[in-house]
């Protein structure tokens, strides 16, 4: 068969490549920037000072010193400023896919940002007080500071549910996106509903009594691990996502390899699901369970691994063949 010669890709034209992608991801990132509303902007600003607490309490912990668990360590404001921070910036894009609605943007951004930082707020303020922050009813203040705290994920969590049935109905995103977004957000919902169990778990009890069944159901199902694994897969599939609009794919093999990714995190969560309420540990898997959490990860982490060698090709800027099949 005849073949047709194709030009030999100079280092140039590498380069060029090269300035290109690096370009068309800068260009993505600074018109989510610019085109955000005012109660985009609200949650960013919210999202941005939760991480500055987390952040600032890392040093806090590095200096102070003292054990990570337990009641009274510094984990909690770092890892409720971080995961909160994440999530509220991590919304505030989502609103990017969703109608430009200034008052119902409002209605949905203001009250998650108040909840939010309030809740890293009473969190941080009982730490600084040297008291438990969570099941802590010692004093009328202490009962009333972990109420408050209850107030403020119920709200967070209805707005997160009213952003998740808004994503089914007008979601405005490429297939890909749109399932890396619902899914994420469907997860997220479940962590909230988790939050809530690890409360009710360690309620009617001692104040010990209960800060040890916040983290265990039955003999030793720990509760915290499947309510982290549901938290951040509205982050990790839209990077999936927004990753794969640089490939160069069709649209349909983009949606597939998110499909697949979706899957293995679905798959992940399930595992820590089945984990916990049975009451075992983490890691004490039954053969079937230890062959689904490895199927979960290869099918999560398989979509990573191919998206990123695509990319890095693409970086590199390796040439196209030098012969062609010619048509016909």
């Amino acid at each position: 068969m005849a073949e047709r010669q194709v030009p030999a890709a100079t280092d140039n034209d590498h380069s060029n490549q090269t300035r290109s992608l690096a370009a068309a991801m800068g260009t993505s990132l600074r018109r989510y920037w610019d085109e955000r509303t005012s109660y985009q902007s609200f949650l960013y600003a919210a999202g941005v000072l939760l991480l500055a607490s987390g952040l600032v309490h890392s040093v806090v912990f590095l200096l102070d010193g003292g054990g990570w668990d337990g009641p009274l360590s510094w984990r909690k404001p770092i890892l409720f400023g971080f995961s909160f921070g994440i999530t509220v910036l991590t919304l505030g894009w989502v609103l990017s896919f969703l109608p430009r609605r200034r008052r119902l943007g409002w209605l949905l951004a203001g009250p998650l940002g108040v909840a939010s930082v309030a809740e890293v707020l009473l969190i941080t303020m009982q730490r600084w007080r040297g008291v438990p922050s969570h099941f802590n009813e010692a004093t009328a203040f202490d009962a009333a500071v972990f109420n408050a705290m209850g107030v403020m994920v119920a709200v967070a969590g209805l707005v997160i549910g009213a952003v998740t049935v808004w994503s089914f109905i007008s979601l405005r995103a490429a297939p890909s996106m749109a399932v890396a977004i619902r899914v994420g957000l469907v997860l997220l919902v479940a962590g909230q509903l988790l939050g809530g169990a690890i409360i009710a778990n360690g309620m009617g009890k001692s104040e010990a009594q209960a800060i040890a069944a916040g983290s265990t159901f039955g003999a030793a199902g720990g509760m915290k691990v499947p309510h982290a694994v549901s938290l951040h897969a509205v982050q990790l599939l839209p990077v999936l996502a927004w990753l794969l609009g640089f490939t160069g794919w069709a649209e349909r093999r983009r949606t597939r390899v998110v499909l697949v990714a979706a899957a293995g995190y679905l798959g992940l969560f399930a595992v820590t699901v089945v984990q916990t309420f049975s009451g075992v540990p983490t890691l004490e898997l039954a053969a079937v369970v230890a062959v689904l959490l490895v199927a979960s990860v290869l099918a999560l982490a398989g979509p990573f691994v191919v998206t990123m060698w695509e990319l890095a090709r693409r970086w590199r800027g390796t040439p196209p063949p030098t012969a062609a099949p010619a048509a016909g």
